[in-house]
């Protein structure tokens, strides 16, 4: 069968019309700034489908997780509209993963915490997914902060491949750490070598999180090597500033905080719940 035969059999396929159909519609925290969205609702929100079977085998697959190609796949396969899943922002990638999650096996999912009034160390309770979808929050437009030299340093989320660099270089970092047996060994100088490696990795990433700097004097500097060198140069505590805001930039959408009641002793308590949505599809 020809290429132009498959095509003309899908499309006059009598069961295309039973093929899935958008459970919900999402809006990203980023409203679509920093990638190509396809057809969006009126409103700015994006159509979510279920998981097909194959879409629930491929998020079983550590490897895959760990390099991103599952969640690309899945969000291909659920999120059509999200053309370049790689530069999506991490807080849009895990609000459509928290979304995938709902489409496919409903709006609750357990988790375990640790009460304040209890003696467990912790206990299972239900998050309301819906609730944290709808109170999504949209970036602000203009993300910086002003370091104590006066200079004004423009910030965007990681990108989603941003983000599995850094997670597949931790995991490295932590496998030769395994390793160590002896601080004159081999494996000692290896991992040396990716702890520096790491360093240099997260000055990468943090530079290509950088927009611009603007400087006292009203100039705008956008070259990365120009943004690079004056990272490398400023003081540590003016870098944490910048590292702070990225990062809250980066969990926008899945620190949220919720009140829960004891499971021993029914007393209500508020805690701070990070959701990962790497392991909403292990347990499910």
């Amino acid at each position: 069968m020809t290429t132009e035969e498959t095509v003309q059999n899908k499309e006059q396929n009598p069961l295309k019309k039973f093929y899935r159909t958008p459970k919900l519609y999402v809006t990203l925290p980023s409203g679509g700034r920093f990638n190509d969205i396809g057809d969006k609702a009126a409103n700015g929100e994006i159509p979510v489908y279920a998981m097909t079977a194959k879409d629930e085998i491929i998020m079983r697959n550590p490897d895959a997780l760990l390099n991103g190609d599952a969640v690309i796949k899945v969000i291909k396969s659920c999120v059509p509209d999200v053309l370049d899943t790689r530069n999506l922002p991490v807080c849009d990638v895990d609000i459509l993963l928290i979304a995938v999650r709902m489409a496919t096996h409903g709006s609750v999912l357990e988790t375990k915490l640790k009460s304040p009034y209890g003696e467990r160390k912790e206990d299972d309770y239900e998050i309301n997914l819906e609730s944290i979808i709808e109170d999504v929050k949209s970036l602000p437009e203009d993300n910086h902060v002003i370091l104590k030299n006066g200079c004004t340093v423009y910030v965007k989320p990681f990108s989603y491949s941003i983000q599995t660099r850094l997670n597949l270089m931790a995991y490295d970092q932590a496998k030769a750490l395994r390793n160590v047996t002896d601080i004159n060994s081999e494996s000692a100088k290896q991992f040396t070598a990716l702890f520096s490696e790491l360093a240099d990795t997260n000055m990468d990433v943090l530079v290509q999180s950088i927009s611009k700097i603007t400087t006292p004097g009203g100039d705008a500097v956008t070259d990365k090597n120009q943004i690079k060198e004056f990272m490398d140069s400023i003081e540590s505590t003016d870098h944490k500033k910048v590292d702070a805001i990225i990062e809250t930039l980066n969990k926008a959408s899945t620190t949220v905080k919720r009140k829960f009641n004891c499971k021993e002793t029914g007393n209500e308590f508020e805690t701070e719940v990070r959701l990962d949505p790497s392991d909403f599809f292990v347990n499910t």
